[in-house]
């Protein structure tokens, strides 16, 4: 938001911005619950899908689900500068949820077909080790999946990724520290997933 007065430039920050749009959304205004959702629906688009794969029909469904949970417990959050790291861990908590549901009742899509309906532009073999990346994923405990996404795949920090979970630094810590060394035993067992990572690591 840029506003002129005189000669004077006022450009509103991002913490500005999302103090704003607290306030708002406190006030139950329509417009703020158009512009969170404008805001940051494409990053909690992104963390379902990290999450997930690209083989669940659902996340739209849980895109929605995650910000009404958000609309329904906005006045616990304590400060605006929260408000990113806040959504991304109820997208965690809404994600998990469905994780353990599919486990019960097995995948609704082959990893394959989700992922070639992705990136139908990519080669077979790049298909082939997103597929593998996801089925090596399975394999680990959830909460060690969620920190290995949300610190490898998403970028965050430490400090990040225990707040978006909701645990401490140090449990962060262990828990990604257990996930990797497990992707690296598991990764010979997907040879298209292995040779994808060598390219990567002598790519310059």
């Amino acid at each position: 938001m840029v506003e002129r007065a005189g000669s004077s430039l006022s450009v509103e920050t991002a913490a500005d911005a999302d103090a704003r749009l607290l306030e708002g959304l406190l006030q139950r205004s329509p417009t703020a619950t158009t512009e969170l959702f404008d805001r940051h629906a494409s990053y909690i688009q992104r963390v379902l899908t990290r999450l997930l794969g690209y083989a669940e029909p659902e996340r739209a469904d849980l895109l929605h689900e995650v910000f009404v949970r958000a609309l329904e417990k906005v006045a616990e959050l304590k400060s605006a500068r929260s408000l990113k790291p806040w959504l991304a861990g109820i997208a965690v908590f809404t994600a998990q949820e469905w994780l353990r549901r599919r486990k019960r009742r097995g995948p609704l899509l082959p990893p394959e077909d989700g992922a070639a309906r992705a990136a139908p532009q990519t080669s077979p073999e790049a298909q082939q080790a997103v597929g593998d990346f996801y089925r090596l994923l399975d394999r680990f405990a959830e909460h060690e999946r969620t920190a290995f996404i949300l610190r490898q795949l998403e970028g965050m920090s430490l400090q990040e990724v225990a707040d978006t979970c909701d645990v401490s630094l140090s449990t962060a810590r262990r828990r990604i520290d257990r996930a990797e060394a497990d992707f690296q035993r598991l990764l010979p067992e997907y040879p298209a997933l292995l040779e994808r990572s060598r390219q990567r690591r002598r790519s310059p």
